[in-house]
């Protein structure tokens, strides 16, 4: 729409410079009538006058469009197969065996046997030892005569009379001494001895067997599908359209001016100009 009211408006811009050489002609040729010695014509001038047109425009339109369109796609398709499958083991298969061998044995032997050995023992050992001891006595002395004193005297104090006697007497102690004795012991020697004994001995023993089982399996198969789709896509048509135009054109108008009149020209015909033609072929080569 933009590029149409621009070449529009470019018309409107060439039809104003026609208009205006058309003008610059015609006061051309009356300023050459009065340096002239003939008489003048009378000058001509002209009117723009618009036409309005009706001009039939085409613009561009783009619209989507749907098609259908069909292709081939590779889907999986998962399934489980179950395959028989066998293998052997070994199962282990315990066994009770009876078993003999020969070993050697220690087996005491005891006997009596005599023996010196020292055995300390205790003694007593008895000794005399002297000791000196007072046996004195307790004594008390004759009174004293009484003298011409009126009081009587005291009686006089015990004495001690010393009798020291010497005594034995005896002391026993107890001194150790080692004594050799013979003594009875009873002896463990050792004898080998080889004896053969049995026992009931486990074995393994591994026995093979065969399992068969099912064994489950995904397989993966493509199968082919046919699959439909709307594609869109672009598509761009010419719509018309119609435009009002207003076309200028020239049109003469005599004009009166105040100079003498002389002998009567011979009218002057209007131009006629090629204006409408000129402003076609510039909007069809715009468009």
């Amino acid at each position: 729409m933009t590029k149409h009211v621009s070449w529009i408006s470019t018309a409107a811009a060439l039809c104003l410079a026609l208009s205006s050489a058309g003008q610059a002609r015609a006061s051309a040729r009356q300023g050459y009538g009065a340096g002239c010695c003939a008489p003048c014509a009378p000058c001509v001038q002209y009117d723009i006058v618009y036409d309005v047109r009706n001009v039939t425009c085409y613009r561009t339109v783009y619209e989507t469009a749907y098609r259908q369109c069909n292709y081939t796609i590779c889907k999986p398709v998962y399934k489980t197969v179950y395959q028989t499958c066998q293998y052997t083991i070994c199962k282990p298969q315990m066994e009770w065996v009876q078993k003999q061998w020969t070993c050697t044995v220690m087996k005491p032997v005891y006997q009596t046997v005599n023996k010196q050995r020292c055995r300390p023992v205790c003694q007593p050992v008895t000794t005399y030892c002297t000791y000196r001891c007072d046996m004195g006595h307790w004594q008390t002395p004759a009174p004293a005569p009484q003298t011409g004193c009126c009081q009587p005297c005291p009686p006089p104090c015990p004495v001690w009379v010393p009798n020291i006697v010497e005594k034995k007497v005896p002391v026993t102690r107890y001194v150790w001494k080692n004594v050799m004795e013979t003594v009875p012991v009873q002896v463990c020697k050792m004898v080998p001895q080889q004896i053969t004994r049995s026992c009931n001995v486990p074995v393994c023993k591994m026995v093979p067997q065969t399992i068969t089982r099912q064994v489950p399996r995904v397989t993966c198969q493509m199968v082919t599908q046919q699959m439909t789709r709307q594609v869109p896509y672009c598509v761009c048509r010419q719509v018309p359209y119609t435009v009002q135009v207003r076309v200028p054109r020239c049109v003469p108008r005599p004009c009166n001016t105040g100079a003498p009149q002389g002998p009567a020209a011979a009218p002057v015909a209007p131009q006629s100009t090629d204006v409408n033609e000129r402003l076609v072929a510039a909007m069809g080569q715009m468009s």
